[in-house]
């Protein structure tokens, strides 16, 4: 089978199943954390100054399956839901604990979830 252009690019198996095994170990270190972090705003006087709210979070660069994945990861951890999937899939939209920590929670979600999703699914 001759490789074109428009044909995607994937990766060995074994590199994928390698990046399976890391996705599994952010995804269980991302929800760890998000436990923590939670604990710590209950059980302390942060509580009081969270503010909750909507953001909304680019997914237009994955496919759907990535989506799907990304976005129950996103619902499991505590602190976050995703709540609805844009009709033309191209953003999340994301109930968080916290908008006032958005920025973090944003660069948490690339780096502790979407790129580990990345290494296996392409």
């Amino acid at each position: 089978m001759k490789y074109t252009a428009s044909a995607p690019r994937r990766r060995p198996l074994p590199l994928r199943l390698w990046g399976f095994a890391l996705f599994i170990f952010y995804f269980f270190r991302a929800l760890l954390l998000a436990n923590i972090d939670l604990a710590k705003v209950v059980l302390t006087e942060k509580r009081k100054r969270i503010v909750p709210g909507f953001i909304s979070y680019q997914v237009d660069h994955l496919s759907k399956l990535e989506i799907l994945v990304l976005s129950h990861c996103i619902t499991l951890t505590p602190g976050s839901a995703t709540i609805e999937i844009a009709p033309d899939f191209s953003y999340l939209t994301l109930h968080v604990l916290d908008t006032l920590t958005s920025d973090a929670l944003v660069k948490s979600i690339q780096n502790d979830l979407e790129a580990p999703i990345l290494k296996w699914s392409r």
